[in-house]
């Protein structure tokens, strides 16, 4: 019973991911092809009644089509899936469903919708590209199969007109999550009917707009890639037939300058350094002793987009001036005569020298950028784009770009309803990080993450430490307690909006379940107001969660103090924004102070600018022993 009161847990996760998302992730808004202005679109919908087209038979081939592709997808991966996969495809029907594929006869839609409502059941497993794919081929099919030769089609098309105008309507004097979700609604009915194309189109690009802005400024890009070189280094080297060996002792300055470039982000690391060196060079009987100087300049240019960092071989030019200070042979005629070759091929060994210190510059910077990358590319792929693009939610549009003064990304997430941002985001102050987040976005991907969808504690533990490293404190449970279970409602299972410097979360839970105990559909929507502090931003949450039903029965007894008090720790009275620091290597950036923390007209702003770490006094390397002085 105790554990029934943790369920939330899991909600307590997705809030802690949402406001993830809200604190820690800009450029100027792009322009599209002509957008309806809302009377245009509400006139386009009463042009529409009278452009109704009646599907025939043929038009369902594409879909069959699309169903067997994305059937064959799923068959492909079933077959490597391991021992789970005999299960999956009895639970789908997946016997019944290539009958239907096979079979001379169209498919039935009365068969296939009998099979949609097992990929439709909210299992987790079901969330992955593969099942999603032939969940919304089926859909598609059915949808279209069932408008075929029914008298009550025409009437239902004309009544989604008549309502879309009147949504339109009210969505333009009063935005919300509610009625961006009717009109994608509408949208995807028609789209599925087949129905209005022209009209379809104009609401997909007047709801088509990037729903979120970032940027990361030049001077923090500089911050966490900048560092001193300092260290000793032994040489080892062959010039014009002497076997050279000895010290190098280099100094010098990494920074980063950005690149412009509308395509990808483009960063410059450059390398500035002087190295000093001691060396002694054999050559038959002759020891030849000296001292250099090698001025080095290095360029490393590294790309990113949508897959990941990638990176050209480093590019260096070294200019070396040397030193000979001694030259010792057994007989002095042997000295004078090495001392006359050496002056005259001195020219042509600095060269020579100049030359090898490039390639040791460029093949060290290119080995110790390899593995960083490699570590960074891990990360990204496997914690980030992986696990998005297997579960059918990593953004159409991931732009990043780049200029001299930041790097830049857009992205767009329409999901299954195809809906995004209206208007351009609001104006963000000028600030070294910069957040702009329409509620679309988060939206979107909880509509198609956890709409219908079942999801369980393990699992989802498991899945936040994976993503985050450990699990936050708020989700962590006692050891006795049963397992718990949330079914998320199919429609709008978590959605914010964010207006007037107020932001709130609402969640939509069909059910509840932990043992023998359960609670049915409930709705809990926190509502914060922002204000500034001396140090930064603050949320505070209105004193009342807003809880629908407000009277409702809990199988097991547990009174309704229990969940509300549950709710109260997730949802928590403030949320103080007083900045952060990044981890590991790039703590040396400092700490991002907030400056900016406003909503207005579905956008969140955020903005911070960077703090410098205090310098430290970290004395030099003592210079290599002078191998020429003996």
């Amino acid at each position: 019973m105790r554990s029934l009161v943790n369920l939330g847990a899991l909600i307590g996760g997705v809030c802690g991911s949402l406001l993830v998302v809200l604190t820690v992730c800009a450029a100027e808004p792009g322009t599209s092809s002509h957008e309806a202005t809302w009377e245009e679109l509400r006139a386009m919908c009463d042009a529409a009644k009278s452009d109704f087209h009646p599907l025939r038979r043929a038009d369902l081939e594409p879909l069959a089509a699309e169903l067997k592709q994305s059937a064959g997808r799923l068959d492909a991966w079933l077959k490597v899936a391991g021992p789970h996969a005999a299960g999956w495809r009895k639970f789908l029907k997946w016997d019944k469903l290539q009958q239907q594929l096979r079979g001379p006869a169209p498919p039935d839609a009365d068969v296939l919708w009998s099979i949609y409502q097992q990929y439709a059941s909210g299992d987790e497993g079901l969330g992955l590209v593969w099942f999603v794919d032939v969940k919304r081929a089926l859909l598609s099919y059915v949808e279209a199969a069932r408008t075929i030769d029914n008298p009550e089609i025409k009437p239902g098309y004309e009544n989604q007109l008549t309502q879309l105008a009147v949504w339109l309507k009210d969505y333009r004097e009063k935005p919300s999550p509610e009625r961006a979700w009717a009109i994608g609604n509408a949208v995807h009915w028609l789209r599925g009917s087949r129905q209005a194309p022209q009209l379809v189109a104009a609401l997909e690009r007047r709801f088509g707009r990037p729903n979120l802005w970032a940027e990361i400024s030049a001077e923090a890009v500089n911050a966490g890639l900048s560092e001193a070189v300092d260290e000793c280094t032994p040489i080892e080297d062959c010039i014009l037939g002497t076997a050279v060996y000895g010290t190098g002792h280099t100094t010098g300055q990494t920074r980063s300058v950005l690149i412009e470039d509308e395509d990808y982000g483009v960063v410059d690391a450059l390398l500035l350094s002087k190295t000093y060196t001691s060396t002694v060079g054999y050559h038959g009987p002759v020891c030849i002793y000296a001292t250099g100087l090698t001025r080095i300049g290095a360029v490393k240019r590294m790309w990113i987009n949508q897959h990941g960092v990638f990176e050209h071989p480093a590019r260096s030019k070294a200019v070396t001036c040397t030193s000979i200070n001694d030259i010792q042979a057994r007989r002095r005629l042997i000295e004078r005569m090495a001392w006359r070759k050496a002056m005259k091929q001195l020219g042509t060994a600095e060269w020579i020298a100049s030359r090898h210190a490039e390639c040791r510059v460029n093949r060290r910077i290119d080995d110790q950028a390899d593995e960083n990358l490699a570590q960074a590319n891990e990360k990204f792929r496997q914690k980030f784009r992986r696990p998005l693009v297997e579960h059918k939610l990593f953004p159409e549009v991931f732009h990043v770009s780049s200029d001299s003064r930041a790097i830049r990304l857009k992205s767009l997430l329409r999901g299954a309803l195809l809906l995004a941002a209206v208007q351009p985001p609001p104006e963000a102050v000028k600030a070294d990080l910069v957040l702009r987040i329409h509620e679309s976005l988060i939206n979107n991907f909880a509509q198609d993450a956890l709409g219908g969808m079942t999801v369980h504690e393990e699992r989802f533990r498991k899945a936040i430490i994976d993503l985050f490293g450990e699990l936050p404190q708020k989700m962590k449970v006692e050891k006795d307690e049963e397992p718990w279970a949330v079914t998320f409602a199919k429609d709008l299972p978590i959605y914010v909006r964010f207006d007037k410097n107020r932001f709130s979360i609402t969640i939509r839970g069909e059910k509840y379940q932990s043992g023998q105990n359960a609670i049915k559909t409930m709705v809990v929507t926190a509502h914060y107001t922002i204000q500034p502090t001396e140090n930064g931003f603050e949320a505070v949450r209105d004193e009342e969660l807003e809880i629908a039903p407000k009277e409702y029965a809990v199988r097991g007894g547990i009174p309704r103090s229990v969940f509300v008090n549950r709710f109260e720790k997730i949802f928590e009275r403030k949320i103080v924004g007083e900045g952060f620091m990044l981890k590991d290597r790039w703590e040396k950036v400092g700490r991002f102070v907030p400056v900016q923390f406003t909503s207005r007209d579905g956008w969140l702003v955020l903005a911070w600018n960077r703090v410098p770490p205090p310098k430290s006094e970290t004395p030099a390397k003592a210079p290599p022993p002078d191998l020429a002085k003996r």
